[in-house]
Order: C-alpha cells, then sequence, then structure tokens
C-alpha cells in the first residue's frame, strides 16, 4: 500500500499548541492471544492519561498496526474522543524489520511534538 501524501494532518487547530505523539502497542495497550482469540489489555490509567494529556496537548496516535486492529483497540479504550488523530501502518515507511513512523510527515512543528513510544528507533524526523 503506497503512502498517503504528507502532511498526514489537516492544519492544527492551535497552530502554538503541542502535540502529542502517542504509539498504541506496549504504550497503551497490551495486545496477546488466548485460546486462538485476539485480546488487548489497557494499561492503568490510560483513559485518566489521555482526559487529561488532550486538555493540554493534540493527542496523535501513530502506530505501526494495521489499521483494522488499530481501529478495533482505539474504539474500545478512547469512547469519549480524547484522540484528535489515527496514524496507522501505511502513515509509516517499512524499513527492513520495522515501519518508520517520520514525524516530519505528519504536518505538526517538530519542536512543538513530544513523542512516547516503546521503540525508539520506530521515529525519524
Amino acid at each position: 500500500m503506497p503512502q498517503p501524501p504528507a502532511p498526514y494532518l489537516p492544519e492544527a487547530k492551535d497552530p502554538d499548541g503541542y502535540t502529542l505523539v502517542l504509539d498504541l502497542d506496549e504504550t497503551l495497550v497490551h495486545y496477546y492471544e488466548s485460546n486462538g482469540e485476539g485480546k488487548f489489555r489497557i494499561r492503568p490509567g490510560c483513559d485518566q492519561f489521555l482526559r487529561e494529556m488532550s486538555e493540554l496537548y493534540e493527542i496523535v496516535i501513530f502506530t505501526a498496526a494495521m489499521q483494522d486492529y488499530a481501529d478495533w483497540v482505539l474504539d474500545s479504550i478512547d469512547k469519549t474522543k480524547y484522540i484528535s488523530y489515527r496514524l496507522y501502518r501505511q502513515h509509516a515507511s517499512p524499513t527492513g524489520m520495522v515501519f518508520i513512523k517520520d514525524l516530519s510527515r505528519i504536518g505538526r512543528k517538530l519542536e512543538k511534538t513530544i513523542i512516547v513510544d516503546n521503540v525508539a528507533e520506530n521515529f525519524s524526523e
């Protein structure tokens, strides 16, 4: 699947505000299989974290996961819509065994972007 054209996000509602980019797996949830069925556990305090961070930042989920899976999880953990935008595998660049999340393509000032991901190699500027 080809990458969509950059910038991935529409113009920021607050051009002077900060953007918090969060990974999904192992950051907000843990996916596992039990009896052949896919399940996930939500990190304790996730809802409170998203609520409080949404008051301070524009929240963007940027995951290397497939969109169907990510939407299934995000629809479950973000019923109140604290997350502003979702970016998926099609927005990342495959490089060897990893998908690079190129922050220069999201359409936000890098100096006003905060990243939380469990794998530093997943991000690029």
